[in-house]
């Protein structure tokens, strides 16, 4: 009985239908990154809109000729921008994602005629190297640069007195 157990499960095994996957963009790494990048951005642009009810609120109970009231409407503004910069970081996020899907299920089921692996583990490092570059810092400083390089080395300590000191 187990051995008639055992070969009719070989043969399922063997003569099992290869279909392609139905929503491969699931396994995507890039499509995953850009799904979580939109995760944090909405949760920043929630907790953003929270601080601005407060700057609201602040500013509304600002005494009048007191100075103050510059510092309230500079914040609220400041707090207005960046809720703008993060809903259209959001909004860019959301047409990536719809992009990518389609991508990813066009160059999956191209992968899946071919009967070649998928995804593609370079394109997913040329899109961390962007990524990473697209974050890098933008300013240039030598000394650290320098350092980096091996070139500049921690300061040596300064030379000690004696005591007795010459003129």
């Amino acid at each position: 009985m187990k051995i008639i157990t055992l070969l009719f499960l070989s043969f399922l095994a063997l003569s099992g239908c290869n279909k392609p996957d139905p929503t491969p963009e699931l396994k995507d790494p890039i499509y995953g990154d850009l799904n979580s990048r939109l995760g944090a951005v909405t949760a920043e642009l929630s907790a953003e809109k929270k601080v601005l009810e407060g700057h609201q609120l602040t500013l509304s109970q600002v005494t009048p000729q007191t100075g103050q009231i510059k510092y309230a409407q500079k914040r609220v503004y400041e707090s207005q921008a960046k809720i703008t910069k993060m809903e259209q970081e959001k909004q860019y996020l959301e047409l990536k994602i719809q992009e990518r899907k389609k991508e990813s299920r066009r160059s999956y089921n191209k992968a899946f005629q071919k009967g070649e692996t998928w995804p593609d583990m370079a394109e997913y490092d040329s899109y961390k190297a962007e990524i990473r570059l697209r974050n890098a810092k933008r300013t240039w400083d030598v000394k650290e640069r320098m350092k980096s390089a091996g070139i500049l080395e921690s300061k040596a300590p300064a030379a000690e007195k004696t005591e007795g000191g010459s003129h």
